[in-house]
């Protein structure tokens, strides 16, 4: 057990540590004329060098673009059998969706010349539904909304390279929304149940690529970490029974319809595309 612990532990630190390498190497430098030897046959390999080389500049400016799949966590998967439960989610065991996608914008802007420190700001959308990926449910369907904005610190690890490996962390205020249809399998009618648009503080955890084509446009892709409820979670009541706020904390009474503790977290695999602004070459020559 514990070698198998071992062996994950260093899969994970292989890729972690790969995007780095990978990027230490991707400089645009244009190296010729120079006589140098073989490290290993100590023959010279008659190779030159030139008597210069070209670097870029960090971007003064960077907006990303991306967009991806979301894979829900905790009670944001907790569904039987991979499909809407009507019972479960009136009882607040779960949100009753697992599968989503979303967009999102960040604008990087450099807090000093190097360019490794970026601050974040962000802005994006994810929506979820319980047919997403999964089949249709004889007990209905639900759907969420989520409009996030945020802020947070980048680090960019190769800022002046083509290849640029990251890692970030935000804070984020999330606007919660949804809609349930729940089926009775008694009569076989349908309730439909709104859930008005509910804010909460949290966070996401992300990191990836970049990969600069030319000066100004490169692509990105990476995985991020989201939990959408960490602060605020609340549990009241309605006057309406159809149409409520979003219940995600634990209902102390037992109660109150959909009441229960839920984290709504979820993991994305995103792609997209990447605008540099200010960014220059820098020739450096060397003199005979």
């Amino acid at each position: 057990m514990q070698a198998m612990k071992l062996g994950h532990f260093y899969i994970a630190l292989l890729f972690i540590i790969l995007p780095y390498l990978a990027g230490c190497g991707s400089g645009s430098y244009n190296i010729e004329q120079g006589d140098y030897k073989d490290s290993t046959k100590f023959q010279s390999t008659g190779a030159k060098l030139k008597n210069f080389y070209k670097i870029q500049t960090p971007p003064k400016f960077t907006l990303q673009l991306s967009g991806g799949l979301n894979l829900g966590m905790a009670e944001l998967s907790s569904n039987f059998q991979n499909n809407f439960d009507s019972l479960q989610f009136s009882h607040g065991l779960n949100f009753g969706v697992k599968n989503g996608y979303g967009i999102m914008i960040i604008g990087k802007i450099p807090l000093h010349k190097k360019g490794n420190v970026r601050l974040n700001i962000s802005g994006g959308f994810d929506r979820f539904e319980s047919g997403f990926l999964a089949s249709t449910s004889k007990f209905g369907d639900v759907s969420y909304n989520v409009f996030s904005f945020g802020a947070g610190i980048e680090n960019s690890f190769n800022p002046t390279f083509r290849l640029k490996p990251f890692v970030a962390a935000e804070i984020t205020g999330n606007m919660i929304s949804g809609k349930a249809n729940m089926i009775s399998q008694t009569n076989n009618s349908t309730r439909v149940v709104t859930i008005t648009n509910s804010f909460r503080i949290g966070y996401k955890i992300y990191g990836g690529l970049e990969y600069m084509f030319n000066n100004n446009i490169g692509a990105n892709f990476g995985i991020k970490l989201t939990n959408s409820n960490q602060v605020l979670k609340q549990t009241k009541t309605s006057s309406d029974p159809n149409e409520v706020p979003l219940r995600d904390k634990k209902d102390d009474t037992g109660e109150i319809e959909f009441g229960g503790f839920k984290n709504f977290i979820f993991t994305s695999f995103y792609l997209g595309m990447n605008f540099y602004f200010g960014v220059k070459d820098i020739v450096y020559q060397f003199k005979k």
